[in-house]
């Protein structure tokens, strides 16, 4: 029946409670005492839920049909109109600290250990204190400017770093819609001093000798880690950090095999990389003096050299007088040996040019570099070319010895 306040105002108090339904779980509720109740029953999820909307007449007909049909239309929707309200919390802002520990996670897990470690050791040291607790999206175009300015004024190649691996992060957070933007786009344009500079230096004959020569003498710069690690990688023709990272465990008589998480390109192709180590290569890694899994160890021996203390020592200008770690000292030195600017991926670029000057063909000198090979070529040609790694590898070691025992000129 259709509610009227005229009916509602006829009905009697009961001798004992009962409900009148007008229709859709619209009900009234009558008690002994005259007390008369709107409520809305209705099923939702297979139970039965009974709500109250008012006494009459403090609540009019027409209030508690609006309250009815309200609650309905979320019944409608699933929603339990009884239920507490859901207070919507406010976000917490995602800062640069949440930003940063995202990124490690990814690197650690999708890039070179060598570069895992490079890159948590720059984020912590120059991004951190920085910019700690500011929300990603607050970070603009000035702030990246005022966070290189300062480095760069005082070490442009640390801040052409600083500036790679901020501006890689940023592209993490644009790729993932945790920023809008990266702050470090094109940023040299605002700081010349970190343009790249040339990548096609190689060294002569003449500063191999003098290099390999200056390195193996009573007052050489550097430790006897950082010397041969150096020398190796002239040798073998492998990335810096590849070279620095390599553990006993990876040689198995003169065949280095690189494993997939330690090589800079894993991303593309999940392989070892197999390098053939020369008489000459084994001279330089020398016997296994069994306290450090690493062939090159670090200071705490439970972890290798660094990447960029080969750099550092090629590049720092010595006034003499230098532990070198070896109880010896070094003699005063201009920076990169007093030879023009070069860097250790020099000597790996220097050997591919030599290989090929010896008449190496490109194809075995891109796989003794690990180059993915391009195309089709890199899907259907899996030659290793462990055969023709040995043989140029082995002609590139002879040649070295023969050209560095010629007087230096």
């Amino acid at each position: 029946m259709k509610f009227t306040d005229r009916f509602l105002q006829s009905i009697k108090p009961p001798e004992k409670e009962y409900c009148i339904r007008e229709g859709h779980g619209f009900t009234l509720r009558v008690l002994p005492s005259g007390v008369k109740t709107f409520q809305y029953i209705y099923t939702l999820n297979g139970k039965r839920h009974r709500l109250n909307l008012g006494q009459y007449p403090k609540v009019s007909l027409a209030e508690a049909r609006e309250k009815f049909r309200e609650a309905a239309l979320l019944v409608g929707k699933g929603v339990n109109p009884q239920a507490e309200p859901v207070v919507a919390k406010e976000e917490a802002p995602f800062t640069v600290a949440d930003l940063v520990e995202q990124y490690k996670k990814f690197t650690e897990q999708h890039r070179a250990a060598s570069t895992s470690r490079e890159t948590v050791r720059t984020l912590d040291k120059y991004v951190l204190p920085a910019w700690s607790h500011r929300r990603v999206s607050d970070i603009r175009r000035r702030d990246a400017i005022d966070l290189i300015d300062p480095i760069a004024a005082e070490t442009p190649g640390q801040a052409r770093g600083v500036m790679k691996i901020a501006r890689a992060m940023f592209n993490f957070a644009l790729e993932r819609e945790l920023a809008d933007f990266n702050p470090f786009t094109r940023l040299p344009a605002a700081v010349p001093s970190i343009k790249p500079v040339s990548t096609s230096r190689t060294l002569s004959d003449a500063e191999i000798k003098f290099v390999w020569k200056l390195l193996h003498s009573a007052n050489a710069p550097g430790t006897p880690e950082t010397r041969r690690a150096l020398l190796l990688v002239l040798v073998t023709a492998q990335r810096p950090g590849e070279v620095t990272g390599m553990t006993w465990d990876e040689i198995d008589g003169n065949w280095w095999t690189i494993p997939p998480e330690r090589i800079k390109t894993r991303n593309h192709r999940q392989e070892a990389h197999r390098v053939f180590l020369s008489p000459l290569a084994l001279r330089l890694i020398g016997e296994n003096p069994n306290y450090s899994s690493y062939v090159f160890p670090g200071p705490s021996l439970v972890a290798p050299l660094q990447r960029h203390a080969l750099s550092h020592m090629v590049c720092d200008e010595r006034d003499g007088g230098r532990p070198t770690g070896d109880g010896k000292k070094t003699e005063e030195m201009k920076e990169y040996f007093g030879l023009p600017r070069w860097t250790p991926h020099d000597l790996r670029r220097t050997t591919a040019t030599k290989l090929s000057e010896l008449g190496c063909p490109d194809e075995i000198i891109d796989a003794i570099l690990n180059h993915a090979k391009q195309g089709v070529i890199g899907v259907y040609n899996r030659n290793k070319y462990d055969k023709e790694k040995k043989e140029w590898l082995t002609k590139w070691a002879r040649h070295l010895e023969k050209l560095v025992s010629e007087k230096v000129s």
